[in-house]
């Protein structure tokens, strides 16, 4: 089952990159788990990620769907957005020989900015506030998640 969610995902996501604007990549932090993600923007309105969070407490490997809202005309160019997102969550605690993975999703909102505008205007910063459903049994996954990326734009059609 997990191949195959990851043959699906792989293939959506690649054939959406041949059509998409930008493509960058860089770190997602969705507290507990963090690692580095793969993001297109197909439009300007559309965005998808991909996220191999493998860094933190707990694992996952998770597709977004995100929806930007209009950039703002400001010196930061703030663009809000909202974003879905579903994968695989895991959890291995080899001391008392715990494994379990299990398929989860969630929602949030957030917004995305430059803060690093002064380095190059190629790095996106994110910060958002969702709410996940992962039922894991012994790791108390909060419903409530904080979440931060930073990304550097790699291609720009």
């Amino acid at each position: 089952m997990k191949k195959l969610f990851l043959f699906i995902t792989l293939s959506i996501f690649c054939s959406t990159n041949l059509f998409s604007q930008k493509i960058d990549l860089g770190f997602q932090a969705s507290i507990p788990s963090y690692g580095i993600s793969l993001k297109a923007d197909l439009t300007e309105t559309h965005t998808v990620q991909v996220i191999y969070g493998a860094l933190g407490v707990v694992t996952n490997f998770s597709g977004r769907y995100r929806y930007n809202f209009s950039e703002n005309e400001n010196s930061l160019n703030v663009t809000p957005f909202i974003y879905a997102q579903a994968g695989t969550w895991s959890y291995d605690f080899d001391a008392l020989d715990i494994s379990e993975n299990i398929f989860g999703y969630g929602i949030g909102a957030g917004i995305e900015f430059n803060a690093l505008s002064w380095l190059s205007d190629k790095f996106r910063t994110t910060v958002e506030l969702g709410y996940s459903k992962v039922d894991l049994t012994y790791y108390d996954f909060k419903a409530t998640t904080f979440g931060f990326g930073i990304h550097y734009n790699l291609f720009d059609n």
